[in-house]
C-alpha cells in the first residue's frame, strides 16, 4: 500500500495527465514509463523525494491516501468524467448521503433552517466546510450526532477557511471525514474550490441547494449533480435577490422543496420495498 501511494504521489508531482494517472492507479505501469522517459534524473529524484515527504506528512496528520482502485474509494466519484486518481482522507469515509450546498453569506433564516435540516436527514451530510450554509449543515449534523463529510479545496493540513479548524476536528471526532484531491498542505485557490464542488455532487445520492445567487459558487455543485443525473433539489426562492440561483436551478430541472424539514425528509427518504407474496 505504501509503495503504491508513493508511486501515485510521485506521478502526480510529475504532472502526469489525469487519464494516464488513472491508468497507473489501475495497474497500468506503461502509463508511467511512457511519461518519465523524457524526464531528467534530477526531476525524477525530486519527485521521489517530494512523494516521500507528502506521504510522511499524511501519516503525521493521521490521514491516508485512497486510490480509485481501493475498495474505500467512494463509488459515486467513478461517475465523473475526471474522477480523482486518489483522495487524501482524514477520518471515516462513508458512502452516499445528501449534499447540502449554498451561499457563504446566507440569510439568518436559511442558516437556521439548514442547521435543523442537517440534523434531520440520514447520514452522511456532505458539504464543503465553507462559511455560511456549509458550516451550518456540518454543525447541524454534528449537533444531532449525524456523521458528516467535508470535501475541501485545500490539501489536508492547510485548513480553509482557517477559522474552521475546530469544525474539522469535530467532524473527525464524530465519525466523519475531511477529504481532498490535493496534496497535503496545498493552499485553496478559486480553481480548486470550484473543482471540489463536483466531488460533493458525485459522492452524495442527492443534492440540496439551500440559498445561492445565480453566480454563486454553489451553482457549480448543482450543475455537476444535473450532469451526473443525481436527484437535485432547491428550496423555494424567497423574495430576495440572494435566491436567484434557486430560481435558476429550478428552471433548469431542480425539484423545488418547501421550507419544511419534515416534508423534505419525507421526500428524500427511500421508498419502502414492496413485499412479495
Amino acid at each position: 500500500m505504501k509503495n503504491e501511494a508513493l508511486v501515485l504521489l510521485a506521478a502526480s508531482l510529475l504532472r502526469i495527465p489525469g487519464r494516464r494517472l488513472r491508468a497507473l492507479a489501475r495497474g497500468d505501469q506503461s502509463a508511467l514509463r511512457a511519461w518519465i522517459a523524457g524526464e531528467s534524473a534530477l526531476r525524477l529524484a525530486e519527485a521521489r523525494r517530494d512523494a516521500r515527504l507528502a506521504f510522511e506528512r499524511l501519516e503525521s496528520l493521521g490521514a491516508r491516501l485512497v486510490s480509485l482502485n481501493d475498495p474505500e474509494y467512494p463509488p459515486g466519484l467513478l461517475d465523473l468524467r475526471d474522477p480523482p486518481t486518489f483522495l487524501t482522507v482524514l477520518g471515516t469515509l462513508a458512502n452516499g448521503g445528501t449534499a447540502i450546498v449554498g451561499a457563504r453569506e446566507p440569510t439568518e433564516e436559511a442558516r437556521s433552517f439548514v442547521h435543523a435540516l442537517g440534523g434531520a436527514l440520514a447520514a452522511p451530510i456532505v458539504s464543503g466546510l465553507a462559511f455560511g450554509i456549509d458550516a451550518a449543515a456540518h454543525g447541524g449534523a454534528l449537533d444531532a450526532s449525524v456523521a458528516t463529510i467535508a470535501y475541501v479545496g485545500n490539501g489536508l493540513g492547510a485548513t480553509y477557511p482557517p477559522e474552521h479548524r475546530e469544525l474539522e476536528e469535530r467532524i473527525i471526532a464524530a465519525g466523519g471525514a475531511i477529504v481532498s484531491e490535493r496534496l497535503p498542505d496545498e493552499r485553496a485557490t478559486r480553481w480548486s474550490l470550484t473543482k471540489r464542488d463536483r466531488l460533493q455532487a458525485a459522492h452524495a445520492s442527492a443534492l440540496i441547494l439551500v440559498q445561492s445567487e445565480a453566480a454563486g459558487g454553489a451553482m457549480h455543485a448543482v450543475r455537476s449533480a444535473r450532469e451526473l443525473g443525481r436527484p437535485h433539489f432547491a428550496l423555494e426562492p424567497r423574495d430576495d435577490s440572494g435566491f436567484s440561483g434557486n430560481a435558476r436551478a429550478i428552471a433548469e430541472g431542480a425539484v423545488a422543496l418547501p421550507w419544511d424539514v419534515d416534508e423534505i425528509c419525507r421526500r428524500l427518504s427511500p421508498a419502502p420495498e414492496t413485499r412479495r407474496a
